[in-house]
């Protein structure tokens, strides 16, 4: 009989609720014998998950988050992580701290940092001081406690994270990881390379080759999990309109907000909610960030406007950590494929909105003028531009043009079919509905399952 194996599973962002462990991943986990799983995720959503996720062979640990930022030599080698990272997106918040703090010895600190993480060898070294000099031993009890076998990390690049498999190098744990995102690999280095590497597409495989020279042989293109469900709607378009109360022989068109964490001002939101106001004959959905704020000034919403506030909060002033719920995901599955356009801000809703096959447009419309800076700058961010080349978005920077976009698609939804295709074929290489299936194949090969 084969001794039992225990995993690590982290779940610190609020989006691997949805991304992991809602997903094929977790329900394969439980159906394996001989393994026994263990999330850790923060301590006071301890109780949540012990309810959504753990049971039988799943055990739930809460741990104190973000302990090693508090300390100096922590902060230190996370920001360091950003500085020596000499992409467009690092380059350009680095610009938008300056813009804002003024700070001249950071800035230039910050960039002299970036051009000399360009040269081979300064990576590595920074990440062997990392190990060794970084706070450790916050999740040291808990590898005592539970012996591990291996360390599956969903996140990376989270300082939490990366405490753990720091812990997890010193105590001889082999760790498997997976990028969170599509924009994680120009954001900052890894700051512990994993012993084995999850690509969600194939186009997240070049950017890990090319921007962390991981080696190819450790990779494995599985695709993401959560788009496994993504590929039709839960709901006919009619039971999803009756929900809400939307008229079927009307057009709607959904609007994502940017967010106010985004923006140093956000009345970007609300000055685009009124321009749909106008467009006749419509119903508007606005589906809020699940874990961001929305500023509203005095906004008279519309017969014709609709609300959707998706997460799980858990602290009444805090919108920064809600999870993603099952039933928040199955509404903006339905809200992709049974809307007649997309409008968002710099995010992967962008994507979603392809996947399905839906119009989409990204609007930086601000009421007036400003610099770059104090609008959403993140349009500016090497993935964002990436996806503009596609061809497959259209992109309004004024009122006139977000409301001539708007025409265009309503009119012609088949415009930028082949621009949303490409999408497609460069970030849903593998979105064939048996991405969580090859996620949970590969870790337990890792674990010998």
């Amino acid at each position: 009989m084969k001794p039992m194996k225990t995993l690590f599973v982290t779940s610190f962002h609020p989006h691997i609720s949805r991304n992991i462990l809602s997903t094929e991943v977790l329900e394969k986990f439980k159906k394996t014998p001989g393994l026994r799983v263990v999330i850790l995720a923060p301590s006071y959503k301890k109780e949540y998950f012990e309810k959504n996720f753990g049971g039988g062979n799943v055990a739930i640990e809460g741990v104190p988050m973000y302990q090693a930022s508090k300390t100096k030599l922590g902060l230190l080698f996370k920001k360091l992580g950003v500085f020596l990272f000499n992409t467009g997106t690092s380059i350009l918040k680095t610009k938008y701290k300056y813009y804002n703090d003024r700070k001249f010895f950071y800035f230039v600190s910050a960039m002299v940092l970036g051009f000399l993480g360009k040269f081979p060898g300064v990576k590595p070294i920074a990440r062997f001081l990392d190990q060794k000099f970084s706070p450790k031993g916050f999740f040291a009890n808990l590898i005592k406690k539970h012996n591990p076998d291996a360390i599956f990390s969903t996140d990376p690049q989270n300082e939490n994270d990366v405490s753990l498999m720091h812990d997890a190098r010193d105590s001889g744990v082999p760790v498997i990881a997976m990028l969170r995102s599509w924009d994680n690999t120009t954001q900052r280095i890894l700051r512990v390379l994993p012993d084995r590497l999850l690509a969600g597409s194939s186009e997240l495989k070049k950017e890990m080759l090319a921007m962390y020279k991981y080696p190819e042989s450790k990779i494995a293109v599985t695709g993401n999990p959560h788009y496994d469900r993504y590929r039709a709607p839960s709901v006919a378009k009619e039971q999803f309109f009756k929900e809400f109360g939307f008229d079927l022989n009307k057009k709607l068109i959904t609007f994502a907000p940017i967010g106010d964490h985004l923006l140093t001002k956000n009345d970007i939101d609300q000055y685009v909610m009124e321009i749909l106001s106008m467009v006749p004959n419509v119903q508007i959905l606005v589906r809020f960030p699940p874990d961001e704020g929305v500023q509203l000034v005095d906004f008279k919403k519309p017969e014709n406007m609709f609300f959707d506030r998706p997460g799980q909060k858990f602290k009444d002033a805090e919108m920064g950590d809600r999870e993603i719920r099952r039933e928040d995901d199955d509404r903006l599955i339905n809200e992709l494929h049974h809307s007649d356009l997309i409008i968002t801000g710099p995010t992967s809703i962008s994507l979603d909105s392809a996947f399905a096959g839906t119009p989409v447009i990204t609007a930086n419309t601000p009421p007036t003028p400003r610099h770059i800076f104090d609008g959403a700058y993140t349009f500016f961010c090497d993935h964002i531009q990436k996806l503009f080349r596609t061809g497959g978005v259209r992109h309004a920077e004024t009122k006139e043009d977000l409301l001539r976009y708007i025409d265009g698609y309503l009119k012609d939804p088949s415009r930028d079919a082949a621009g949303r295709e490409k999408i497609r074929s460069m970030w849903f290489s593998h979105a064939d509905g048996r991405a969580g299936e090859r996620v949970a194949n590969e870790v337990l090969k890792f674990v010998n399952l």
